[in-house]
């Protein structure tokens, strides 16, 4: 899905029409992982990256990085101890093999021994995991529906859910957003994203229906 209004991206039809060009296929699924499926066996990425602290409830500083075959002999960004083939700091030479390791693992980040980032996001990812990204979907559509359903002739579009993931709703104003809208919603204790002219109202299983209701009320309130 796309980071700004959730509208749903095909990434199939953007591949292939990516091989046709013979570009690179990069995708950052950071607003995707946990909720909607991805499938790198079949969808076949050249790279594929997000980090954990969207929809995997991990925290800020924690990536995962997946590299297709064909480019893991690729030179990484970052030359780190960790990436080499064998390098010891208590050995004598400490540099006695400089070659790079012979996977992925050579494009970590120096920091990749980070051991409680590391475990934050692994408590993250199986609660996500236990609950299941079905039972996530089906649960954060409904408030996203909740919310539509809420807003007819309230001076805002709304795409339709076909094309819209189901775990973010964007909210565009024909007349233009009111002035200063986002802040005025904070100062209620209701907090939304302005994104390139629009509103994005993004739930997660934090959120529930009383949530949604208090957003009705007060950005009908708001914009009245």
């Amino acid at each position: 899905m796309h980071w700004s209004d959730g509208g749903l991206v095909d990434l199939d039809r953007v591949g292939a029409a990516a091989r046709v060009a013979g570009a690179a296929l990069v995708v950052d699924p950071t607003h995707h992982a946990g909720i909607l499926p991805i499938d790198v066996k079949r969808l076949d990425p050249d790279f594929l990256v997000f980090p954990t602290y969207k929809w995997v409830l991990g925290p800020y500083g924690r990536a995962f990085l997946y590299v297709a075959k064909r480019w893991q002999d690729g030179v990484p960004l970052e030359q780190t101890g960790a990436a080499r083939r064998a390098m010891d700091s208590i050995a004598s030479p400490y540099m006695h093999g400089i070659s790079y390791v012979t996977s992925a693992r050579r494009f970590d980040m120096g920091e990749r021994d980070f051991f409680i980032g590391l475990e934050m996001a692994a408590i993250g990812m199986e609660l996500v995991a236990e609950w299941g990204t079905t039972a996530i979907t089906e649960r954060l559509s409904m408030l996203t529906n909740r919310l539509a359903e809420g807003l007819p002739n309230a001076g805002v579009t709304i795409s339709p859910t076909h094309l819209r993931a189901p775990h973010v709703l964007s909210l565009s104003f024909p007349d233009g957003m009111p002035a200063e809208l986002p802040e005025r919603l904070a100062a209620e204790n209701v907090f939304v994203s302005p994104r390139l002219g629009r509103l994005r109202i993004a739930p997660h299983v934090y959120n529930d229906e009383a949530d949604v209701d208090r957003f009705l009320t007060t950005f009908r309130k708001l914009t009245a």
